[in-house]
């Protein structure tokens, strides 16, 4: 739903445009500078590589999961003693939590244990990098991993560079330019090259 200016103000909500840009106090200017980006020029630091045989296919980035604390929710109804108001407002925040399904932890951290190694105690890019993710799925290697249960490209690349974050690149936003290929092999494995990005 869309609302106009005069609407905005009537409801005492705070406009931002390019008169009053987000971050920004009209009084005293913006609060940060730009973005700061990096400059397309070659970087000095040699590329890294590694493979991970697995006991399993690539497995896909699944969501995370939000759920109720079945504690807290009991020791909210028992201190309300029967009034909603005060049920209401002990649950308020403190009933959820989030997580990581156990498959996917599992998984990246396989994954990252396999680049901390191929790392060998180097510090993280911390320049623009590119990366190639080949996902080998078992089958025969003559035949697309294309079956519904082979899992989406794009799910399974993402396991692998969430895994690498903080140990091959300092953050998944320095990836500016990746491949990556779904294959079906005798066994199957992640193979993987970051390197610094070409201009």
């Amino acid at each position: 739903m869309r609302i106009t200016e005069a609407q905005a103000r009537r409801m005492g909500l705070k406009l931002q445009g390019p008169e009053s840009p987000r971050g920004a106090d009209r009084k005293t200017g913006p609060k940060r500078k730009g973005r700061d980006r990096a400059a397309r020029s070659e970087a000095a630091e040699e590329p890294v590589a590694f493979s991970l045989a697995l006991p399993y296919d690539p497995r896909p980035k699944e969501r995370p999961r939000t759920v109720a604390s079945k504690e807290a929710l009991r020791a909210a109804f028992l201190s309300a003693r029967g009034s909603l108001e005060a049920f209401m407002k002990a649950v308020s925040g403190r009933i959820s939590h989030t997580y990581t399904p156990k498959a996917t932890a599992e998984y990246e951290g396989l994954v990252r244990t396999a680049a901390t190694a191929a790392m060998a105690g180097r510090p993280p890019f911390a320049c623009a990098v590119e990366t190639r993710v080949t996902l080998v799925l078992k089958g025969d290697p003559s035949s697309w991993p294309t079956s519904r249960l082979d899992g989406d490209a794009d799910n399974l690349e993402k396991a692998v560079l969430d895994a690498m974050n903080g140990v091959v690149f300092e953050d998944d936003r320095l990836v500016v330019r990746s491949f990556r290929e779904k294959a079906c092999g005798t066994v199957p494995e992640v193979i993987v090259e970051v390197r610094p990005a070409a201009p």
